[in-house]
């Protein structure tokens, strides 16, 4: 049977399921019964260390063919002899992640394909390589985020971009630095990269203006995301195409900005 490897949220999203399900003694054991021995519970936050784990575990050779053995395990009726009830719970939570590739785990704990992925799923595919090509995004949203937009990766495809247009400021700019801080830094109105002449009220209120939405992408945006997994902070669709939205204006003002070092003139 060939298939698909995971995408990130749904390691993920597994991986929440198992720590749930498990004590840490219990994750090593589990990890044990299906060849695994050498992963052994570290003791940290239980749902991290297990989706690391399925990720590194995917890498290897026989890809997601690892994690269907995980799954299998997890969702083996003889697991739960005194909890029928929690085996029922936990096949339908594992069976909400499956059903996105074709897949479904049954009674028996075994996974089979179903006939085909679902058609809904397809067409959104389809819709929405459609509304990302409407959007008429600047190259580097196109070239880090869109991929992960079409494939329903929202979440994913806005911190992508975040990193990325973080980067090119800090290139840009030729300051080590990032986040708020940099942007701080560098669109003052004593910093590296002029937006304008600065000689006009306006023109000044343009560059702080650009340095304090900047600062707020990598504060509102950047920094919940590199903290938080994907099922905690949920980014819709809407919200994705308005912030990918966001920082393509972003990064145009970047393209239009010009280094100017203040000490190389003193």
């Amino acid at each position: 049977m060939e298939i698909e490897s995971f995408k990130l949220p749904a390691l993920e999203a597994l991986a929440k399921i198992i720590g749930n399900r498990y004590t840490g003694s219990e994750i090593s054991e589990m990890f044990r019964k299906v060849g695994f021995q050498e992963i052994v519970h570290d003791g940290g936050t239980k749902w991290r260390f297990v989706y690391s784990s399925l990720e590194d575990l995917q890498k290897q050779k026989h890809g997601p063919f690892n994690v269907f053995k995980i799954i299998e395990q997890l969702c083996d009726p003889q697991e739960y002899f005194s909890l029928p009830e929690l085996h029922l719970i936990i096949c339908e939570q594992v069976n909400g992640i499956l059903r996105f590739y074709g897949l479904r785990v049954g009674a028996d704990g075994k996974i089979s394909k179903t006939v085909e992925k679902s058609t809904t799923h397809k067409k959104t595919i389809l819709e929405n390589e459609k509304i990302f090509e409407d959007r008429k995004f600047h190259l580097k949203v196109v070239q880090h985020g869109r991929k992960l937009f079409v494939e329903e990766n929202y979440f994913h495809a806005v911190f992508e971009c975040c990193k990325v247009y973080d980067k090119n400021v800090a290139i840009t700019s030729q300051i080590q630095d990032h986040g708020a801080s940099l942007m701080s830094r560098v669109f003052s109105l004593s910093g590296t990269l002029k937006l304008n002449s600065q000689m006009t009220e306006t023109e000044k209120n343009e560059q702080e203006g650009v340095m304090h939405l900047s600062m707020g992408l990598m504060r509102a945006v950047r920094n919940p995301q590199s903290h938080e997994p994907a099922l905690d902070w949920p980014i819709t669709k809407e919200d994705a195409l308005d912030l990918l939205s966001f920082i393509s204006f972003l990064f145009r003002k970047l393209d239009k900005s010009i280094y100017f070092n203040n000490d190389a003139r003193s």
